[in-house]
């Protein structure tokens, strides 16, 4: 027959293990998908490790997206006015 002492004992443990602190696994986005940033307004900088600029002169609808690596996007809507976009490296620096 199990003692009293046994079992006490027993669920101790498993209550100690229980409230141990773990680490819970990492269950974020991708980081390709953290790396997307959209603009719709002018902007330069880097992102994922490329140089990026945006410029629109604000007249009409106009996003820019950065995607992972050095992938962008460029969506635009009827009168979208003037626009230059682009990812690469930054002008004047070491490729």
């Amino acid at each position: 027959m199990v003692s009293f002492t046994l079992v006490l004992v027993t669920l101790s443990a498993a209550a100690g293990v229980l409230a141990f602190p773990f680490a819970v696994p990492d269950t974020s986005p991708n980081p390709a998908i953290q790396a997307r940033q959209t603009l719709t307004s002018s902007s330069t900088g880097t992102n994922g490790g490329y140089y990026y600029s945006f410029w629109t002169d604000g007249s009409g609808d106009v996003t820019y997206t950065n995607d992972a690596g050095g992938e962008y996007s460029v969506t635009w809507s009827g009168n979208a006015g003037n626009f230059v976009a682009g990812k690469g490296w930054n002008p004047g620096a070491a490729r």
